[in-house]
């Protein structure tokens, strides 16, 4: 169990929770710790170790050596383990849904639909333990066997985010920690309670093996030193990274550097296209939940919403009428839909982003405002293309919205981006909206639903500045965490040309 020795500060009793590496609670080297913090109260929620270089080297070796056994352990038993874990799981939900309301601001229903993708992403994990994992092709010579094997990569270096932190983290290691491999996962300075320590404590308490799962935790200082040793450590044989297309892209050209593979999950400038045959009020509605969601903090969120120029006015109307009724609320309120920014250096970007946007001449059709912790709901419109609001990735609850005439216009105006994570159409006649989203640049696109979708099954993956490889999802861990082998068998003797 986690170690809940608690310290005084202030004259509050603040919990302190332990890393967990090789199977023991563990502080950091010289005692160092930092606070993790309620974004909606300013009150720290709990106190854990700022790990320092040797505690991430002491964290690898750990791994290192736990993986061989993990690896070659029945696919059986290690599937059983992950079926333990959502059981486990589904008991402590609760405590889960709490934790991300105090640790990040996720207004209940969010932590609860966070929640329920967890069992479901053990359950796929557990069901990949017997994935196949070789193939056998013909020859061009007589009597000879080609086949290719494909075996654990080994240890896995994890960087999660804070807005997604429960499901985030699992999605990044537990199809590699199925597949065979062992896992040092470093959580977001901004949760490491639910995004590695409650989850350290989950799989331990499940039984799996010490050293097979490892979490350091570091304050935002540390984060830089943590990936640098993930892709300088040579027993880190594939780094995983989700969070920033600026970290992500620093990341890879380390690691291409050193020839080490890495899968990239980054920020994203989602459109949603309104067609003329569309249900205005469900577009709206559709629109709604992919702008704030979460207050927007989340790489899927609809950063643009085009509408054709036929029903531009109305939708505008509906749009800003429902979104004004949505105040900022304390998270722990059954009704928050907006609740607060994760830090104060968040909420002053998102200012400026607006602020700048009005300058260049958008219009605050609601909204437009920081209040205490919280930014109100915001609708631009006006918004010029070229515009730094257009470019970049807004990242809080703001949308822009934008009429076309045409579904030219729309494709081009949606694909005017770098990023190239997800897009949604909605109209009436599907056959037309899934012919424009083969023509979006776009990993992933939905019709007739939000950008805000994701099934644990099914290849999550982006393209340009939102990182790509489709590796995300059963099918493509296959590839991120194991290397192939090409064996050959000569099963009877053949000529040689010499």
């Amino acid at each position: 169990m986690l170690d809940v020795a608690r310290i005084e500060e202030s004259g509050t009793d603040v919990p302190y929770r332990a890393m967990y590496r090789g199977g023991e609670w563990v502080g950091s080297t010289g005692g160092a710790v930092f606070k993790t913090m309620n974004p909606a109260t300013g009150l720290a929620v709990a106190s854990v170790p700022d790990a320092a270089e040797s505690d991430v080297e002491a964290a690898i070796s750990a791994a290192e050596a736990a993986q061989p056994a993990w690896a070659a352990l029945p696919p059986a038993a290690r599937a059983a383990l992950f079926h333990k874990a959502a059981a486990l799981f589904q008991e402590r939900r609760g405590e889960f849904v709490s934790a991300l309301v105090a640790e990040t601001g996720s207004g209940l229903g969010k932590a609860a639909f966070e929640a329920s993708l967890v069992p479901l992403l053990l359950w796929e994990a557990a069901g990949l333990t017997t994935r196949e994992i070789g193939e056998t092709y013909p020859s061009q010579v007589p009597g000879k066997v080609n086949r290719t094997v494909r075996a654990p990569a080994g240890v896995v270096g994890v960087v999660s985010p804070w807005n997604f932190p429960l499901y985030l983290s699992l999605r990044g290691f537990a199809y590699a920690l199925a597949l065979g491999n062992a896992i040092v996962l470093k959580p977001s300075e901004e949760s490491p309670l639910t995004g590695g320590l409650m989850l350290a404590e989950l799989l331990a308490d499940a039984g799996f093996p010490d050293g097979v799962f490892n979490v350091v935790t570091t304050a935002r200082e540390g984060a830089a030193m943590v990936g640098g040793r993930f892709v300088e450590d040579d027993r880190v044989k594939v780094l995983c990274f989700t969070g920033s297309t600026a970290v992500g892209r620093s990341l890879a050209t380390a690691c291409a550097e050193r020839f080490k593979p890495i899968v990239l999950e980054l920020g994203g400038k989602n459109p949603m296209l309104v067609l003329d045959d569309a249900d205005i009020d469900r577009a709206v509605d559709l629109a709604f939940f992919g702008s704030f969601l979460h207050q927007g903090q989340i790489c899927m969120s609809c950063d643009k919403v085009l509408v054709h120029r036929s029903l531009y006015d109305r939708f505008v109307e509906r749009l800003v009428a429902k979104t004004s009724n949505f105040v900022p609320t304390s998270p722990d309120q059954q009704t928050c839909v907006i609740g607060p920014i994760i830090n104060e250096r968040q909420l002053r970007r998102i200012e400026r982003l607006v602020d700048d946007a009005v300058a260049d001449g958008a219009q605050v059709r609601c909204g437009g405002r920081a209040e205490g912790p919280f930014y109100t709901a915001t609708v631009l419109t006006d918004v010029g293309p070229g515009t730094r609001i257009w470019r970049e990735e807004i990242f809080g609850p703001v949308t822009t919205v934008t009429p076309f005439d045409t579904d030219a216009e729309a494709l081009a105006m949606a694909n005017d981006t770098v990023y190239g994570l997800t897009a949604s159409v909605v109209t009436s006649d599907p056959l037309r909206g899934e012919v424009l989203a083969e023509r979006l640049h776009a990993g992933m696109v939905h019709v007739n639903d939000s950008t805000v979708h994701d099934e644990p099954h099914c290849p999550f993956s982006g393209l340009g500045a939102s990182g790509g490889g489709g590796r995300w999802g059963p099918k493509g861990a296959v590839e991120a965490f194991t290397v192939q082998r090409w064996i050959s068998v000569q099963r009877e003797r053949h000529a040689l040309p010499f």
